[in-house]
């Protein structure tokens, strides 16, 4: 059986659904996994259940984390907060990494999730609060990487893409400002921004800050992140 991975997903309030890029489902199924769109709930007990019968758990990008997430009061420049999914993300993460082994595995937002759930702040914009306006926010096509990150040699993301520096995409406003404790930072951008960490306790669980979805059908880096990552999920 194809490991059953659970894909977070982003939220419209008005119109009641649940979507996600076809482009994170397709990395997956390239990859051999099964990925499935997770309904958010809040029930603690449902939520536990959920976690238990996961191969893996994919947090996909989206809008920004409630800053009172991580202990702060949200500036102009930051997105309105979606509270339902805040609350089942984090919950699920929390649930997931409390299992001990499962994988998890974030991309831009879903960085940022994983980072709060362990105890991690953001920046909540990088402008605003860094000064360094290059490079994080570019216009289309997103499947044409813009500028370069610079790999810790050794490190989880090198070992998975084989190189000290890597070409990504960049459409994001927040990144991880403080790591969380458990979270060791695998590369940054050239000004600084951090752009992949892994957990020292176990090395199912990364993310990344750029959108590797949408240029991994074309290239190996790319979609080795999510062969990896589904090479874990295989082996529960």
């Amino acid at each position: 059986m194809l490991p059953l991975i659970g894909v977070c997903a982003s939220h419209d309030t008005e119109k009641k659904t649940y979507f996600v890029r076809a482009n994170y489902m397709d990395a997956i199924l390239r990859a051999g996994g099964m990925p499935v769109l997770l309904p958010m709930i809040t029930d603690p007990e449902v939520i536990m259940d959920m976690a238990s019968k996961l191969d893996g758990l994919f947090l996909a990008g989206g809008g920004d984390v409630d800053p009172a997430r991580y202990g702060e009061e949200r500036i102009p420049q930051c997105g309105e907060p979606d509270p339902l999914r805040d609350s089942f993300e984090l919950k699920l993460t929390e649930a997931v990494l409390a299992m001990g082994d499962l994988p998890v595995f974030g991309v831009c937002r879903g960085i940022q999730v994983l980072n709060v759930a362990l105890g991690g702040t953001l920046y909540q914009d990088i402008p605003a609060q860094t000064g360094v306006n290059e490079h994080h926010m570019q216009n289309p096509p997103y499947d044409e990487p813009t500028h370069v990150i610079e790999v810790e040699t050794g490190s989880l993301i090198h070992r998975i893409l084989g190189t000290d520096r890597f070409m990504v995409n960049s459409t994001h406003h927040q990144a991880v400002h403080t790591p969380a404790p458990s979270l060791v930072v695998d590369a940054r951008s050239p000004e600084g921004i951090i752009e992949a960490v892994h957990s020292a306790e176990n090395e199912r669980v990364f993310g990344v800050q750029f959108h590797p979805e949408h240029f991994a059908y074309k290239s190996e880096g790319a979609q080795a992140l999510f062969n990896y990552f589904v090479k874990c999920a295989g082996e529960m």
